[in-house]
């Protein structure tokens, strides 16, 4: 029995197997209708990313990841890995509420932002428990990793549209690639192809606003920009994919029964 979807997946690809341009387009469209609500968690996630980084800077302590570092490094670390997941999960409802055109709504931002705490435990076991499982089989075969990899890119989808648990979010995120890993994979390499590509044309022209300013804090405004810009993308194309291939999951039962 198929887990409903609390994700109006109707309202962003119509309900067959869509094809790789249209998965971006509505990518492409889901991110410019949900920017404007997204773009402040965003920058937060951006600045909670940059704590630890802050903290060496502000000690005099070296940037280089093999130097040993201090308790108060490593609790930063922590804070800002929790808090940059829990943005995600709060910039993955804005998109929702997007569709369903109340991301202007303050109460409902109010349930999103409480909402994302209450998941928050359940998108940290599965994060953990995918990173396990893709280290393994990476060490063993490598070929299980990449499967693994690509297999369970929709699992924070189901953690957040149909509330599972890190167990079965892992289990239905490879449920949902099964018979589609290569449509998924081949996805995933031409967003992160177009992420890149887009990521790339920022960074020169940002390059030119740090020539013009002439100083760091351009550089780093440039940086949290970009960031900010570009997290709310990658999270859109990750919840395309997800209605796609909760799409094609739901066409297997009405194939099996006309072709009976």
């Amino acid at each position: 029995m198929t887990t409903p979807t609390t994700l109006p997946t109707s309202m962003l690809l119509p309900q067959r197997a869509a094809s790789l341009g249209e998965i971006l387009d509505a990518g492409f469209g889901l991110y410019r209708r949900s920017l404007a609500a997204c773009l402040p968690l965003s920058l937060l996630a951006v600045l909670l990313g940059q704590l630890p980084s802050a903290y060496l800077q502000s000690t005099g302590q070296s940037l280089a990841l093999d130097r040993a570092k201090d308790m108060s490094w490593w609790l930063l670390m922590i804070l800002a890995a929790v808090g940059t997941l829990w943005c995600w999960l709060v910039l993955m409802l804005r998109q929702r509420a997007s569709l369903r055109r109340e991301a202007k709504s303050l109460q409902l931002l109010v349930t999103d932002l409480r909402q994302a705490w209450r998941l928050l435990p359940h998108a940290l076991g599965t994060l953990a428990l995918a990173l396990m499982a893709v280290a393994l089989g990476l060490l063993l075969l490598v070929i299980p990793g990449i499967y693994l990899l690509i297999g369970f890119w929709p699992a924070l989808a189901l953690v957040v549209f149909e509330s599972a648990g890190p167990r079965t979010a892992l289990d239905g995120a490879l449920q949902l690639a099964r018979g589609h890993w290569r449509h998924l994979a081949a996805t995933l390499v031409v967003v992160a192809m177009t992420v890149f590509g887009l990521f790339v044309i920022g960074s020169l022209l940002g390059l030119v606003f740090i020539k013009l300013a002439d100083g760091w804090p351009a550089a780093a405004i440039v940086t949290a920009v970009l960031g900010a810009l570009f997290q709310p993308l990658l999270i859109a194309f990750g919840i395309t994919a997800y209605a796609d291939l909760r799409h094609r999951r739901d066409q297997i039962p009405s194939s099996a029964s006309s072709s009976a």
